[in-house]
């Protein structure tokens, strides 16, 4: 298969390739305990003032890494100082995504609720870029040589009658 089809097929499919993805850390005041139900609305409204102060703190320049170290209740990302690393879409719960994916590199959001409770987020980086041709070339080989297969077979179950013979076929 020549490069000439690999390029034409990258060309027309280039929204596949597109590479879309924020590096975000944040700081977690839970409003759920540990087997996911609600806590008390006064344990509520105590997660919202807290949350509500280390914002305010987080927004006049105080470290977000250590605040996060310090007061949030996501353990796993707080000890590393809030660090989520890079995701894509369809990772995150939809609050916390939409957030993280319309600030701009360096900003700390408002507070954003979700299911498992309030989230300060700053985003760290972004990145939003169609994957260079060369990367993706042996990935778009394989697609078009298993599509080509489909349809081969596609074909030839069209014009033949195909049965299953269950007793022959090894478990």
């Amino acid at each position: 298969m020549n490069d000439e089809k690999l390029k034409e097929y990258y060309e027309t499919n280039k929204e596949k390739y597109k590479k879309e993805e924020v590096k975000a850390s944040h700081i977690l005041f839970k409003t759920v305990g540990d087997d996911m139900k609600p806590v008390s609305d006064a344990d509520k409204k105590a997660a919202k003032k807290k949350a509500d102060d280390i914002l305010v703190r987080a927004k006049n320049g105080e470290d977000f890494a250590s605040l996060a170290k310090e007061y949030s209740e996501d353990t796993v990302s707080g000890n590393n100082g809030g660090d989520l690393g890079y995701f894509g879409k369809g990772v995150m719960v939809p609050e916390f995504e939409k957030a993280a994916f319309e600030m701009k590199t360096g900003e700390i959001s408002d507070l954003v609720e979700s299911q498992f409770g309030y989230h300060i987020i700053k985003v760290i980086d972004k990145v939003n870029e169609i994957i260079p041709f060369e990367d993706v070339k042996d990935q778009i080989k394989a697609t078009i040589e298993t599509d080509s297969y489909k349809e081969k077979i596609e074909q030839l179950e069209k014009g033949n009658k195909i049965e299953r013979h269950e007793k022959n076929i090894k478990k």
